[in-house]
């Protein structure tokens, strides 16, 4: 049985993370997302204002039912992620992550702005962390099906919200 080089595993890691926030770099091949460019969670974000992003999508006003509690927590959790690769305490508060529910458009233009910052952030600690393995490795693939999920709810939700705001 061969093994498999941890730079390629971590290759696949940056990719697939590439290919749910920032989208697929070659629109011809893609995994699991449309073969458009600025079709992941950044790109989809791109055109949502303000309003959008901070109407809730059932009309319950509760935590997780705006476009801005979802890009908070997706932010959040990769803040926390990051932390945790540079040695921090690993904070298991996942409540606090959906404390955010509307922003207005400077501080929805700051948290777009966050979530990429701690996008790319995450791309380059993945790549210098050349001994990805236990609990690390569990958490950072764990990214890769929470943004997939996220990013079809935050599609769903932006079809919503317009549709109501209309």
């Amino acid at each position: 049985m061969s093994t498999l080089a941890t730079a390629t595993l971590i290759q696949s890691i940056v990719n697939l993370l590439t290919e749910a926030y920032a989208g697929p770099p070659d629109p011809r091949s893609t995994w699991f997302i449309d073969n458009e460019p600025d079709s992941g969670i950044l790109g989809t974000l791109a055109n949502v204002s303000a309003i959008e992003a901070s109407t809730s999508a059932d009309g319950s006003g509760e935590p997780g039912s705006t476009i801005a509690s979802n890009v908070e927590h997706l932010r959040w959790s990769l803040a926390n992620a990051n932390a945790a690769l540079r040695g921090e305490a690993y904070n298991p508060n996942w409540s606090e992550s959906w404390n955010l529910l509307d922003a207005d458009e400077v501080k929805w233009d700051r948290l777009r702005r966050e979530l990429r910052a701690e996008f790319e952030t995450l791309c380059e600690a993945i790549k210098n962390h050349s001994e990805l393995q236990g609990v690390f490795l569990d958490g950072v693939l764990a990214l890769v099906p929470h943004a997939a999920f996220h990013l079809g709810i935050i599609r769903q939700m932006v079809e919503r919200v317009r549709s109501d705001i209309r």
